[in-house]
């Protein structure tokens, strides 16, 4: 529906033109030259004789706009395929909404059969994006168009929107061009009449965006990231905690060492101390030994002499016993 044509009609149809009265630029009469809108009576005379806009609805023809409303034919990744609503059970129809995070494609009720002196500009249903719909395609469509609207419509909101065939979709200019501006154009080379082969294979194989699995995943992230940055101030605090205890550490080290000195020193003064009364006790031990010596030989003297005496009295009195008995 957009081609490098609908930029060189939108600058004619918005931009003045001088007309020239000669070479000379002064006597140039600068008048504007612009493509004439299609309104009122003269578009809803267009839709009932559909001389350019078929099977068109007069309602939906408003002063300076004509509404395209949404077909039956829609092109939905979980069918795969263009599926006509009016041709499905209920509970098939049931089915044919819009999930969040998901794109649609569907085809207008109307078909087009522009001349080549008339174009025609597109803007969304205000209505729409209030309901979540993002309208997506080109906006302007050439002259020599024949065809329906091919209309994607991205659901950026988190409720489901519903599929309503005549449903009002997107709202039309046509601009009726100048005798100069005609035949300037090439022919459009595709119209559309029912959906593109290569779009039906890019939804059969398309996944829906999941916005609430999105808003999962934003969640998790943000309690990881919150975890993380508990772990990071409980990490900082550990060791600030860690540095305090090691600087408590190292001062009880220094203490301990200081009180290893003072206990060395003590020892090394107690083994002096005992090292002299040790020595003080070998002497008086040795001088006891030789005093204990002198008292025994003295013991033995006496003992001795005792001894004797006894034996020289035992053998007196023995002979006094012999000669008693000899005589």
């Amino acid at each position: 529906m957009t081609s490098d044509n609908a930029l060189a009609i939108q600058y004619s149809a918005c931009n003045p033109t001088p007309i020239s009265s000669g070479n000379d630029p002064a006597s140039s009469d600068w008048s504007y030259i612009l493509a004439n809108a299609i309104t009122g009576e003269t578009l809803l005379r267009a839709v009932n004789t559909q001389t350019f806009i078929k099977n068109g609805d007069p309602t939906c023809a408003e002063g300076v706009k004509y509404d395209f409303r949404m077909g039956s034919h829609v092109l939905k990744a979980k069918f795969g395929r263009s599926m006509d609503m009016d041709k499905m059970a209920e509970d098939q129809k049931a089915e044919m909404v819009i999930e969040p995070g998901e794109v649609v494609f569907v085809l207008t009720e109307e078909t087009l059969e522009l001349p080549d002196n008339v174009m025609a500009q597109l803007s969304p249903k205000r209505k729409l994006s209030h309901d979540g719909i993002l309208v997506l395609g080109g906006f302007c469509i050439d002259p020599l168009y024949r065809g329906k609207l091919l209309v994607g419509l991205y659901n950026f909101s988190s409720s489901r929107f519903i599929l309503e065939p005549r449903r009002k979709l997107i709202a039309a200019i046509f601009y009726e061009l100048q005798e100069g501006e005609k035949g300037l154009f090439k022919k459009p080379e595709a119209s559309v009449m029912d959906f593109p082969r290569e779009l039906v294979r890019l939804i059969s194989s398309y996944q829906p965006v999941n916005i609430q699995g999105l808003r999962d995943d934003i969640g998790s992230l943000e309690v990881q990231l919150s975890n993380l940055r508990s772990e990071m101030t409980t990490d900082k605090e550990w060791k600030r905690d860690f540095q305090s205890k090691l600087e408590l550490q190292a001062t009880n080290i220094d203490k301990l060492l200081r009180g290893l000195d003072e206990e060395k020193e003590i020892r090394i003064n107690a083994e002096k101390a005992i090292t002299e009364q040790i020595s003080s006790i070998k002497i008086k031990q040795a001088e006891s030994d030789t005093q204990g010596k002198t008292n025994n030989t003295l013991y033995v003297a006496i003992l001795v002499t005792i001894i004797t005496a006894i034996i020289t009295v035992a053998i007196t009195l023995f002979a006094i016993w012999l000669a008693t008995r000899a005589s």
